[in-house]
This record gives structure tokens, C-alpha cells and sequence, in this order.
């Protein structure tokens, strides 16, 4: 038996056409059906929400440990802000530090302007200089002063 396509001959393809308004009219459709759905849930969700009273904060709401799970996870970004502020607040005011011994702290900028101006408290000797090793960005160099050179 021969066959038509022997030899020489190619069978015919197909167009390769894609009827581009089918494509257009499934995807419009699809989009209309989505927005009418997602409008209907919306819709029946709001009048399911203004049928009752609105929802009640829990009581463990901010509580560091509930159950035997750590709150760490949502309370770690606000602890920081809370304990900077805190410190930030120590460090522009007056407050005592013993109150026995009459130490006292004063705000840093006026602590800073102190020092700028050479201002000293009575009694206290300025720091010595840093030590030699310091100087030279090693740790293990001996700790000699500045103005001290070893024998």
C-alpha cells in the first residue's frame, strides 16, 4: 500500500491561529465574575459585622507571656522603642544617682558643654592619658601612659 504523503510531498499543516476574541471574552468574563464575587463577599461581610457588637480586645493583649508561649516575636520592636525612650529621657534630665553619697546626673548636654568649658567636679583629677598599647591598636602591649616611655 502506498500512502499519499510519500516520497516528496508534506501533508498540509494547520493555521496556527488562535481566535484571539474567544481569548478576550473568556478573560473578560473571568474578571467580571472575580469582581461581582468579590463584591458579594465584601458586601455580606460588612452587614455580618454591623449585626453584632464589635469584637472584644482579649485580656492577655500585651501580656509578655500567654500561656506557656513568649510574646518576644510581636513585643521585641516595641520593648526597643520603649527602652530607648526611656533612656533618652534619663539622659536630658536631672535625677539622683545615690542620694546617700550625693551623687547626682545632669542632662548630657549640659554635662558635655560642662566638660567643653574644662569645668571639673571638686575633688576630681583628670583621667590619665590612654595607654600606650592604645595608642598603637594593640591589646596585649604593656599599659604604660603616654608620657611614661618604659626602662
Amino acid at each position: 500500500m502506498s500512502h499519499p504523503t510519500e516520497g516528496t510531498a508534506h501533508p498540509r499543516a494547520e493555521d496556527d491561529r488562535v481566535d484571539s476574541r474567544a481569548v478576550v471574552l473568556v478573560g473578560v468574563g473571568a474578571l467580571v465574575i472575580f469582581t461581582a464575587a468579590g463584591l458579594t463577599a465584601s458586601a455580606y461581610l460588612h452587614r455580618r459585622q454591623a449585626e453584632g457588637p464589635p469584637p472584644t480586645l482579649p485580656a492577655e493583649l500585651g501580656a509578655t507571656k500567654i500561656g506557656l508561649v513568649e510574646q518576644r516575636l510581636f513585643s521585641g520592636p516595641l520593648r526597643g522603642e520603649r527602652e530607648r525612650a526611656v533612656q533618652l529621657e534619663r539622659l536630658r534630665s536631672f535625677g539622683w544617682v545615690d542620694r546617700a553619697a550625693g551623687v547626682a546626673h545632669i542632662p548630657i548636654d549640659v554635662a558635655m558643654a560642662l566638660v567643653a568649658e574644662g569645668v571639673r567636679a571638686p575633688g576630681s583629677t583628670p583621667p590619665d592619658a590612654p595607654p600606650l598599647s592604645a595608642s598603637r591598636g594593640g591589646v596585649d602591649a604593656p599599659s604604660v601612659p603616654l608620657g611614661r616611655r618604659p626602662a
